[in-house]
């Protein structure tokens, strides 16, 4: 049996004390011991020598793969820089790009995308693992939906895969119109549920303050096994990288991370 523990997390592009934040974040990572780490908003930028996913993986000795996107100049330590936020795995095990997907955009939010990979365990068993970003407007539901959409297509359309999970901040609740249509679509099961996560469960660092930020919007999702209604099973879901830095007093991100752990017969 092989379980492989899983984290989401949204990783806040270069905003706060960025240095000191990924230093936390990474601390807490190695706390956590993940198999797997689906990440989003990992900034890069050449210019200014920072680069999200290359340093976690150099502190958690992981491989990974990086999708750039939504390429701007940025504030970063008192000047702007060329810089992109893209989309990110990373795994103790090899790990292999294997497709990536553009979502419906609108002009002032644009260049959303999923990012697939195929995580290769020991046992030979392949766990394939897609990570995304939703919309952040709120004024364009019907965009987050149409997101979703397309995001089960994309998940759904590769000859199915015993082990398929789906990670990311989809900027909506588990009962939302958006990520119920994904579900819907894609047949997908809540891992946070299927695992036994604590309720009521919180995404956003200002959620314990601010009654209207009281959600969860990170998400992690699995697809059934190829032609049935079974789904694989998940144990220790949880909230985690929600505790600030004895030190700092910081938290790693903007966001908390959700974990499950895959079980594998």
């Amino acid at each position: 049996m092989e379980n492989v523990k899983i984290v989401t997390i949204n990783t806040w592009k270069c905003d706060g004390e960025y240095r000191v934040r990924m230093g936390i974040l990474a601390k807490q990572l190695k706390q956590l011991k993940p198999h797997v780490i689906a990440c989003q908003e990992c900034f890069y930028s050449e210019e200014a020598n920072a680069d999200t996913l290359k340093f976690l993986a150099a502190e958690l000795n992981m491989n990974y793969c990086f999708l750039p996107g939504r390429s701007k100049k940025r504030l970063f330590e008192g000047s702007m820089v060329n810089s992109t936020s893209g989309l990110g795995i990373l795994s103790v095990y090899p790990v292999t790009e294997t497709g990536s997907f553009d979502l419906p955009v609108v002009a002032e939010d644009n260049d959303r995308k999923a990012f697939r990979a195929n995580v290769n365990l020991p046992s030979g068993k392949i766990v394939t693992v897609t990570t995304t970003h939703l919309t952040h407007l709120g004024q364009h539901k019907g965009l987050r939906k149409a997101q979703a959409e397309a995001l089960a297509g994309f998940v759904t359309e590769e000859s199915p895969k015993p082990y398929h999970i789906i990670c990311g901040d989809f900027n909506a609740t588990p009962d939302s119109e958006a990520v119920m249509a994904f579900r819907e679509l894609s047949k997908a099961a809540d891992c946070y549920t299927e695992g036994n996560g604590a309720e009521p469960r919180y995404s956003l660092t200002d959620a314990y303050y601010k009654a209207n930020k009281q959600v969860c919007v990170d998400q992690i999702f699995t697809l059934p096994f190829p032609g049935t209604d079974n789904y694989p099973r998940f144990i220790d879901s949880a909230v985690v990288l929600n505790v600030p830095d004895e030190e700092t007093g910081l938290y790693p991100s903007d966001h908390f991370g959700i974990t499950t752990t895959l079980v594998i017969n």
